[in-house]
């Protein structure tokens, strides 16, 4: 046992080693509940989380905050040990070894263990008296340590993040629109994505900045100059991650890019070899979200999805779409979510058709809303059919030339056509 404010051994059972101690704790209680945050921009919500964060480390030696890309881990912790004596910092974002800090007394924070983790582990097995706190897309897997899963925000707290950030750099920013919580929901209320959607309401309009989410990795890509790399953009958290895991694990994650309606035991175990047990690491390395059942949230979808699209899309479609179509009961009612994916993804195939008692009208097939990448194909396939250029559908979208371009490509790949007579064929018949 050590003492909960200078980490010294403890003589006797207790949370303090002495008097001073003990009066340094309360009047850091007392200067917590109104003190700012350690940061220039201010800290929005995370209360109970911070709470739950306190009370871990005052009973565990060793505590690791995990949670997927963009989340808030480093945030959470800085917060945590703001005002905290005697307390190490160490960021590993940008350092390939780690440098061992001794077993000074006091709390040793790692922030950013996921590239080291082997050595982080390393380190806190070797300093059996050190108190740790560390940040990671995966636990140390250390004994005594406890892990703390941190999960998006909720909406509640998500818009007012929002908000906070879009009012600091326009005080006319709405903080009634309606498209606030559409906003939020599809950036599956991530802090870091959040805030890189409001840091654009300088020179766009909710509107707009809406109507751009369909690029998301090319908007939100403007972070802070002091912030890491990692946290510049959206798409560099998450490609972080992504460079992490092993060649199977990254096939794994683009095959199931295309289960919207979520990853079953048997559906992976069928499409990718040990498929089940891969999505088992996967959702340890903070990459698939559930229990039973997994999934994925959009932005890792939809950056997996990009992942795809650069080595065999058509070969592991058609192979999700063979399975989907032997499926049977019940494994064909727990996939329905995929298989109306598959239905609206390839609107010819017989396979996909849904059944009807005569005289019923046929049932309409729907996922629910688009993703922001299938939105734009459908709708640039949609205007290559009424005869219109790349360069008139980009000033129709409000893209450049390049970004329709590389849908057009895009298209014919994922298709399996050559021309763009094929894609207009394909979309009269959606």
């Amino acid at each position: 046992m050590t003492c909960d404010d200078c980490g010294a051994p403890l003589a006797a059972p207790g949370k303090y080693c002495s008097g001073a101690c003990r009066q340094r704790a309360y009047r850091r209680r007392a200067r917590d509940g109104m003190a700012g945050s350690p940061r220039l921009d201010t800290f929005v919500g995370r209360q109970a989380e911070l709470a739950d964060l306190t009370k871990l480390l005052a009973r565990h030696r060793i505590v690791t905050v995990t949670g997927p890309p963009g989340v808030g881990k480093s945030r959470l912790v800085q917060e945590a040990v703001a005002h905290r004596q005697h307390t190490t910092l160490i960021e590993l974002a940008d350092v390939s070894t780690v440098n061992d800090p001794g077993s000074a007394p006091g709390l040793l924070v790692l922030d950013g263990c996921d590239h080291v983790v082997g050595e982080c582990a390393d380190l806190v097995q070797r300093h059996p008296t050190l108190r740790v706190l560390a940040t990671s897309r995966e636990l140390l897997n250390v004994p005594g340590e406890q892990g703390y899963r941190l999960n998006p925000l909720d909406q509640h707290e998500a818009k007012r993040l929002f908000c906070d950030r879009a009012l600091a750099v326009d005080c006319e920013f709405d903080e009634t629109a309606d498209l606030l919580d559409e906003v939020c929901t599809r950036l599956d209320r991530l802090p870091l994505a959040l805030e890189l959607a409001a840091r654009l309401v300088r020179v766009l309009t909710l509107e707009e900045i809406a109507a751009r989410l369909g690029d998301r990795f090319a908007v939100l890509s403007a972070g802070p100059r002091d912030a890491k790399n990692h946290h510049r953009s959206l798409h560099a958290a998450i490609d972080r991650s992504f460079r992490l895991l092993t060649q199977k694990e990254r096939a794994a994650l683009r095959t199931f890019s295309l289960l919207p309606g979520g990853i079953g035991k048997e559906l992976a175990d069928t499409l990718v070899p040990h498929g089940w047990e891969i999505a088992k690491s996967l959702k340890a390395q903070s990459l698939l979200e559930g229990g039973d059942r997994l999934h994925m949230l959009e932005s890792v979808r939809l950056f997996a999805f990009g992942q795809l699209l650069q080595h065999d899309p058509i070969g592991v479609r058609d192979r999700m779409l063979d399975v989907l179509a032997t499926l049977g009961e019940p494994l064909r009612t727990e996939e329905i979510g995929n298989i109306r994916y598959a239905a609206k993804l390839m609107p010819d195939d017989a396979r996909f058709v849904t059944d009807t008692q005569e005289g019923d009208e046929p049932e309409e097939v729907l996922l629910g809303p688009l993703s922001w990448r299938e939105e734009r194909l459908l709708r640039v396939a949609s205007m290559v059919a009424e005869g219109l250029t790349n360069k008139q559908i980009a000033d129709g979208l409000h893209v450049s030339l390049r970004t329709v371009e590389a849908d057009v490509r895009d298209l014919k790949t994922v298709l399996g056509v050559r021309s763009r007579a094929q894609i207009a064929a394909w979309a009269t018949q959606v």
